[in-house]
């Protein structure tokens, strides 16, 4: 089981490429092929290997072939300049269907069972994250604002979207949504406006995960709730009283449901106290929309005080028998920023830095393809019985890694298979 995993983001990246109108000049100019372009950035993020292709240029001359050619199936290597000013030219959109193929890859095998909550969603959880920044180099699609030096910091951002749940480890990345100015556009965009073109986009792509939308309270406004409803999603976002002070004024505390689940953690007794009430307006302001409220709060016993308090609201009914469920999958949430996030930025991926910005959307490609990497990546660790005995033949992600990396300059494989089996592996390879 697992087999060809790579294979479909392959196949996926050749038809991306074929796509493409080309319209540069025969001859020199085109000498490499957009595909080559995407599946050699890709490689590049996919091994962690930021000068894989000049290694493989290297090995080339050694063996006459090279892995970027066997593995990743790169007919022609292109230079760094070369990478950078053909994936210019392509467009973030093109790469939409391909991470639904990575996702609905690992469904075939039953991989997102273990994803569903409450018995038949999944969860998505958005936030926006930052992933350049520069002083002195931007482009058309650039965010910026001046420092308190006075100098102006130009950035990208994005919505990214993941599906995640609570106790699973690994979370999978689906298609994000860029936060970008247009050529000429003097008003700067904004996550929310992002994440209403996120839903437009992209829900009918991902209806088929039933998906429950997760997010920050930013999202739980009327205009975005009612977005989602019309999608046919739905939403169980974070909720603060000070900026939905409407709706907690309409709360009557002793009209609320009420649960409490007692548990010993081995070090702490934890009472979780669960508090709902069904058919809240979310805001004065006519048209509104009915929501349901749920509070969360856990007392530490030994600490005599409450450590955690949050609140949500929700299209979904809350009863006594999914208020524990709902509010595990709302704590959700936060796996976008430690197990998404902050491994992208620190444990590898590198997403906030350079690897080209480019004039148009080479920096924008770039993100998307390491995020298509993190995907594969995922999907591999749920299913790719190879990948997984390697990872734990070789725990820490770093080593991993770098053990990839090492034996990917040196030796010559034919296959994915073929390198993956070696790694956890002492026998030396024949290429």
């Amino acid at each position: 089981m697992g087999r060809g995993l790579l294979q479909t983001h392959l196949d996926a990246f050749n038809k991306v490429g074929a796509r493409i109108t080309d319209e540069r000049r025969a001859g020199y100019d085109k000498q490499y092929e957009y595909a080559d372009a995407i599946k050699g950035a890709y490689g590049i993020f996919f091994f962690q290997h930021p000068s894989m292709l000049e290694y493989q240029e290297r090995l080339k001359k050694k063996k006459e072939r090279c892995n970027a050619e066997t593995i990743l199936k790169v007919n022609k290597i292109p230079s760094a300049n070369h990478l950078t000013r053909l994936l210019d030219n392509v467009k973030p959109s093109d790469f939409k269907d391909v991470f639904n193929e990575g996702l609905k890859a690992a469904a075939k095998y039953g991989a997102l069972d273990k994803y569903q909550v409450l018995g038949k969603y999944h969860l998505v959880a958005l936030d926006g994250v930052w992933f350049y920044q520069s002083t002195t180099i931007n482009c058309i699609h650039c965010l910026h604002h001046k420092t308190k030096d006075g100098e102006t910091l130009y950035y990208h951002d994005m919505v990214a979207a993941v599906l995640v749940k609570g106790k699973e480890g690994t979370v999978l990345p689906l298609n994000p949504e860029f936060i970008h100015n247009e050529d000429g556009s003097q008003k700067q965009d904004c996550e929310r406006n992002a994440a209403k073109r996120w839903l437009e986009s992209n829900s009918d792509s991902y209806k088929w995960l039933n998906p429950i939308l997760l997010g920050d309270d930013l999202y739980s406004d009327y205009p975005t709730c009612t977005q989602v409803l019309e999608k046919g999603l739905h939403f169980l976002f974070t909720c603060k009283g000070e900026s939905h002070k409407w709706l907690y004024d309409s709360i009557d505390d002793e009209c609320m449901k009420v649960k409490t689940v007692k548990t010993w953690t081995g070090r702490h007794h934890l009472e979780y106290r669960y508090r709902w009430y069904n058919g809240l307006e979310i805001r004065q302001e006519q048209p509104t929309l009915l929501v349901n409220y749920l509070l969360l709060e856990i007392w530490n016993e030994e600490k005599q005080k409450v450590t955690y308090r949050n609140s949500w609201v929700t299209d979904l009914e809350i009863d006594e028998k999914n208020v524990v469920e709902m509010a595990e999958s709302a704590r959700a949430r936060w796996k976008i920023e430690n197990e998404h996030n902050n491994v992208l930025k620190h444990h590898g991926y590198h997403l906030d830095h350079n690897f080209g910005h480019g004039k148009e959307n080479a920096c924008e490609i770039y993100v998307i393809l390491n995020l298509l990497a993190f995907q594969m990546h995922g999907v591999m660790l749920l299913l790719d019985e190879g990948y997984q005995k390697a990872r734990k033949s070789i725990r820490r992600r770093d080593e991993f890694f770098a053990g990839l990396r090492i034996i990917i300059n040196r030796y010559l494989f034919e296959t994915w298979e073929e390198f993956i089996g070696f790694i956890s592996q002492e026998d030396e390879p024949d290429g």
